[in-house]
């Protein structure tokens, strides 16, 4: 049973990560057992879109009917940044379970919604044992159960929903394009979402969607606004020092005018580089969910448990139908154990029924013969007897008065002696005697006859029993 359980722990499960594309939807699958990790599948679907239809529209767009052949096992969405509401906060402990606690009364002060409206996450960043740096995120409730619904539609339950940009900068990361130190300022348009995001150390300190398009000269004006009003707020609660690098990351190459304005209002050099040179973005995403490390979870408590009474239910099925085939296999082996030691005694059976009819006869032959034995062999006769009798008979005054025999009784004497020593050295003799197996009732008393004391004796002397010649 030990044996089994663990092989149910360490049971082989799937991962896939999906996201949605300018046009269409995308996912990633790895397979994951105790030898790592494996990926399976990595594609796209493209999705029929009405021309002109807006962004907001595309995110409620329904999934394609065999979606579910595709996304499985457990599942994660992404979520674009204009659907988040993230901070990032130092706590004053190391301890996880107090900086969970934390996290609904912070959400609480800065979100514009009631918290019982929003689901909550969070990921710890960076911890030693006096603080925590944890970034925090929030959704709107509706906009979660939305996803959740319209997955399940086509057969697909949620398993986690993270942030799209999250799972860019896990790519960026672990591409080395990630400066290890000091602060770094990323835009990321990948068709989907216009973010720009600030790191320290490596670690994302803000998200910020921009309602802005490449193909829009404007940008340039509202995106050199937002970070000069980013670093701003930030620097009241982070101390950040100026940006060591501006990374420009699009799909597809920017526009030159675009460049040009960009570098003249930010007066730094901005790095351009195409997302389409990185894996693509549900990889990232998948990256994010095999970590060991916690990371930002949009799944409601209800989500949670239902997930939980299925695994635990999927557990209790597997622990108990190996414990009925253990069972059937049991009963198997004792019935066939049954079986051949039925048809093998069915077998002995048939031998003894066969031979019976000659057995008897061996037996009555067997008989027979004993008895031809008993009445021909002479060795053992009443003469025999009488000889041997006589032939210990001790020096001294015996006398015999009666001798009977019977082939299968032996021998009784009755008689006289001088005194009783005579007649117990006479026994004595014929209880060695080879012929007879010992003495049986004997018997000596004294008696006076006429003035004269004399000893009256009488024994039985069984036969020797003889070894049966074969």
């Amino acid at each position: 049973m030990k044996d089994l359980l663990r092989k149910i722990k360490l049971r082989e499960k799937t991962i896939t990560a999906a996201c949605r594309t300018p046009d269409g939807i995308e996912w990633t699958t790895f397979k994951v057992n105790t030898d790592g990790r494996e990926l399976v599948e990595q594609s796209s679907m493209p999705l029929e879109l009405p021309a002109g239809l807006a962004d907001e529209a595309l995110a409620e767009r329904d999934l394609p009917d065999d979606v579910s052949e595709h996304v499985r096992g457990e599942v994660t969405v992404a979520l674009r940044a204009s659907e988040l509401l993230t901070r990032t906060m130092v706590f004053p402990t190391g301890d996880e379970n107090e900086v969970a606690e934390m996290i609904g009364f912070q959400m609480d002060k800065i979100s514009p919604f009631p918290i019982d409206q929003l689901a909550m996450s969070h990921e710890i960043l960076l911890k030693n044992e006096d603080s925590s740096e944890v970034l925090m995120a929030a959704a709107k409730r509706a906009r979660i159960d939305a996803i959740g619904e319209m997955f399940e539609k086509k057969g697909v339950r949620i398993h986690s929903i993270d942030a799209r940009v999250l799972g860019w900068i896990q790519l960026l990361r672990d591409a080395d394009h990630l400066a290890d130190s000091g602060c770094e300022i990323l835009i990321i348009v990948d068709g989907v979402d216009f973010v720009l995001a600030v790191l320290n150390e490596g670690r994302p300190i803000t998200f910020r969607s921009l309602p802005a398009r490449l193909d829009d000269m404007s940008v340039i004006d509202e995106l050199t606004h937002e970070i000069a009003y980013t670093l701003t707020t930030l620097d009241a609660e982070h101390e950040l020092p100026a940006p060591k690098s501006f990374q420009f990351w699009s799909l597809g190459e920017v526009p030159a005018p675009l460049r040009s304005k960009l570098a003249e209002k930010c007066g730094v050099k901005v790095d351009y580089h195409d997302l389409a040179d990185l894996p693509p973005l549900s990889e990232g995403m998948a990256r994010r969910t095999l970590s060991e490390e916690n990371h930002i979870e949009l799944i409601p408590a209800e989500w949670i448990e239902h997930m939980k009474r299925q695994t635990l239910n999927k557990r209790f099925s597997i622990i108990a139908g190996g414990v009925a085939v253990v069972w059937v296999i049991v009963l198997l082996g004792f019935f066939s154990v049954f079986k051949a030691r039925d048809m093998k005694l069915n077998a002995v059976r048939g031998d003894a029924n066969a031979i019976a009819p000659m057995a008897r006869q061996a037996e009555a032959n067997q008989r027979k013969l004993k008895a031809l034995r008993v009445y021909t062999d002479r060795s053992d006769s009443s003469l025999e007897c009488l000889r041997e009798v006589t032939r210990v008979l001790p020096v001294g005054d015996i006398e015999f008065v009666s001798y009977g025999y019977d082939k299968n009784k032996g021998v009784t004497l009755r008689g006289t002696g001088r005194d009783k020593s005579i007649v117990t050295d006479f026994f004595a003799t014929l209880n060695k005697s080879d012929l007879f197996d010992g003495i049986r009732n004997e018997s000596v008393n004294e008696k006076v006859t006429k003035g004269v004391r004399r000893a009256i004796f009488s024994v039985s002397l069984p036969l020797a029993e003889k070894e049966e010649s074969k």
